[in-house]
């Protein structure tokens, strides 16, 4: 069975759920982009490209809830994981605060375009949107944009950089991706796995 996990908040949280799942795998070195471990294959990936790993080929994967979402990729969801847990939250600078719904023809920043838009999309509002890879706070603050959607875990990150979240914009939380063609010609392998992480989280362990 080929896993690809992503690299970043949500790795060691999905190496210690399988371990706990009887899996025990070691994520490749530096310079590696598989590693083996007995019969299991891990490859490491940017959260935002798992979901298309899983799509295209890669029997097992896991990433959060606002990535696959985003991605909008043709993947089975058989279990939301208990870690990762945060929100995609509307932001903008303190002293420039408005509601969602007076936002129009704002500039939002941020690295979910597709999300934003339908967010906005479903307020009857026109925005423009900014996609950005990394330090969305930063737009408000140098006046390129007026407003970010971006993931909110303690909030101290936009309090630093003078920003207020206004509204959520969804929950978001770690989820298992299987691929189609694999839930078929691996059934019980998958299915045996899907079993053991969902007794693990029913045990809290």
């Amino acid at each position: 069975m080929r896993f690809v996990l992503p690299k970043g908040r949500l790795l060691q949280g999905s190496l210690g759920l399988l371990q706990k799942a009887g899996i025990s795998l070691r994520p490749p070195g530096e310079r590696r982009l598989i590693e083996r471990v007995g019969n299991y294959e891990v490859l490491l990936a940017r959260a935002f490209d798992v979901p298309v790993y899983v799509e295209y080929g890669i029997d097992v994967g896991i990433t959060g809830s606002d990535v696959l979402e985003e991605r909008g990729s043709d993947v089975l969801v058989p279990l939301e994981l208990p870690f990762g847990k945060c929100r995609l939250s509307l932001a903008m600078p303190g002293e420039r605060i408005a509601e969602p719904e007076e936002m129009d023809g704002y500039r939002i920043a941020t690295k979910y375009p597709r999300i934003t838009r339908r967010f906005f999309e479903g307020l009857g509002v026109e925005v423009e949107i900014l996609k950005l890879h990394g330090s969305i706070e930063l737009a408000p603050k140098i006046g390129i944009a007026d407003a970010i959607v971006d993931i909110v875990e303690t909030g101290e990150t936009l309090r630093a950089n003078g920003l207020v979240e206004v509204t959520k914009v969804m929950d978001v939380s770690a989820l298992l991706l299987v691929n189609r063609i694999a839930q078929k010609t691996k059934f019980e392998e998958i299915n045996e796995l899907v079993f053991s992480i969902k007794e693990v989280i029913r045990d809290g362990t």
